[in-house]
């Protein structure tokens, strides 16, 4: 099984950081699926909503990186969302 819960059906206007949010059509609303190019600790990836929000500021998400799925959040600021991995879900590398 993939990390993509909800379908993505439409897109959405590019935030200034260069995500662009894609979204599912549901009866009630459309509902934030994925955001492609969302900034990452990692670089730009498709970032996956995993779930309904748990706070006001974040949606848990879930990307790929080297092959492993890393689970976190995403946050947003003025320039848009931003992932964010949960440190018990990746062994950061080590950078210098």
């Amino acid at each position: 099984m993939g990390l993509q819960k909800y379908r993505a059906d439409s897109a959405g206007e590019p935030y200034p950081n260069g995500a662009v949010p894609w979204f599912t059509e549901w009866m009630g609303g459309p509902t934030l699926a994925l955001f492609r190019d969302c900034p990452t600790p990692f670089g730009p990836r498709t970032v996956y909503v995993t779930g309904e929000a748990d706070t006001y500021f974040s949606l848990p998400a879930a990307c790929q990186f080297r092959g492993r799925a890393v689970r976190g959040w995403v946050g947003f600021d003025e320039n848009g969302p931003e992932f964010y991995p949960d440190r018990d879900s990746w062994v950061y590398p080590h950078v210098g």
